[in-house]
């Protein structure tokens, strides 16, 4: 008489929620991509930023320099028309009291030989007094009118270039203030910029532990199917007869047989950790006969000539790291929050299957790694 077996319900339980983690996990990655890819092009347009007011500020330089010339320009003009205007004048001074004089020789030495020109024999020749002052008045403005002209055209000179001093004054000092606006600008991008590059490095590690994560999710669907698979067929009536032991328990794994470890001292180490199936967990126990997590890998190492500490917290941090789809057989497997806040450890022996001693009254055994708090990450002696 045939008899039926009910599938046995944590195993698919398990298949089930790795698909529900897969699922979720795979759209957090779409968001994160998205994300990063948004602060990528925001870096970008404040690169272009700064690149844009460097430029520009390189441009408000030369016009500062320019005017800051065209002033000490103008300050040299204006000195030089200043001091010919000087010289003028003193020329003006000196002609006019030279102009005074001869018409004091004109009106008291008639007949004398008139060094200004005028061609007379006595002063009644003139007329009258007032012929006199008219001869003198033109004689003046004859002498002086070339000095007034320079005078004047010094001092329009001197005027525009006052003019053009005060332009190229304002021109550097509006070309200063735009210098420092610029300054004060980029130097908030370059801040945003900082912050935005460390939003980008932060996503990018983000999307490198989704991807590791997804990884690891994949690979315990499919442990968790094959668990499935397995468990429709395998009697649950605690023989051993199957490939899968204890079903009963879903953290119990396959044991995978012998799969060829990468080096020597894989090899030494798992070979040391299969001859313990069956020894008791005690806590901080190192062996020889009952182990704790932490204890049973190091034991199994230093079989394998690899040193380290009695922890699974220390032997997360003592080894490179390795995602859970490049575990090789004898890398450390672990449980807990985080790799640096990790509460457990095992010896991965391939197959998604690890030798652990688990807790307090149970023995060394072979079981699966793909626990909802297994670490993305392994560890490589």
């Amino acid at each position: 008489m045939s008899r039926r077996h009910r599938p046995v319900r944590p195993a698919l339980l398990l298949a089930t929620a790795a698909a529900v983690t897969l699922s979720v996990a795979s759209s957090a990655g779409a968001t994160t991509a998205s994300q990063l890819k948004s602060a990528q092009a925001q870096a970008r347009d404040l690169e272009a930023k700064l690149t844009a007011n460097r430029n520009h500020a390189e441009v408000l330089d030369e016009q500062y320099l320019e005017a800051r010339q065209a002033i000490a320009d103008a300050n040299t003009r204006i000195a030089a028309a200043a001091k010919t205007m000087a010289v003028t004048e003193a020329r003006a001074a000196h002609l006019r009291s030279q102009l005074g004089d001869q018409a004091a020789l004109l009106y008291m030495g008639a007949g004398n030989n008139d060094p200004i020109g005028i061609d007379v024999t006595s002063v009644q020749d003139l007329g009258s007094r007032s012929k006199y002052s008219e001869a003198a008045a033109s004689l003046a403005t004859q002498m002086l009118g070339d000095l007034t002209v320079t005078d004047e055209q010094l001092r329009i000179e001197q005027q525009n270039l006052q003019r053009q001093r005060v332009d190229a004054q304002k021109s550097a000092s509006d070309a200063a203030q735009a210098r420092q606006g610029i300054a004060q600008a980029n130097a908030s991008i370059q801040q945003l910029l900082r912050s935005t590059n460390a939003n980008v490095k932060q996503l990018e590690a983000e999307i490198e532990h989704d991807k590791q994560v997804a990884e690891a999710n994949a690979e315990k669907a499919r442990l968790a199917a094959i668990v499935a698979r397995a468990a429709r067929v395998v009697p649950n009536d605690g023989s051993h007869h199957g490939r899968i032991v204890g079903i009963t328990d879903p953290n119990v794994g396959v044991d995978p047989g012998s799969l060829p470890a990468p080096n020597p001292g894989a090899a030494a180490a798992i070979a040391y950790a299969r001859s313990k199936i069956g020894d008791p967990y005690v806590y901080a126990g190192a062996g020889p006969n009952d182990f704790d997590c932490s204890g049973l890998t190091m034991m199994a190492w230093a079989q394998g000539g690899v040193s380290m500490s009695h922890g699974s917290q220390a032997q997360y941090d003592a080894f490179p790291h390795v995602p859970i789809a490049d575990l090789q057989p004898g890398d450390l497997v672990f449980f807990g929050s985080s790799g640096p806040t990790n509460h457990h450890v095992g010896l991965f022996v391939g197959g998604g299957t690890m030798i652990e001693a688990p807790f307090t009254g149970a023995v060394v055994r072979y079981s699966t790694i793909y626990r909802p708090d297994l670490v993305p990450l392994g560890a490589r002696p």
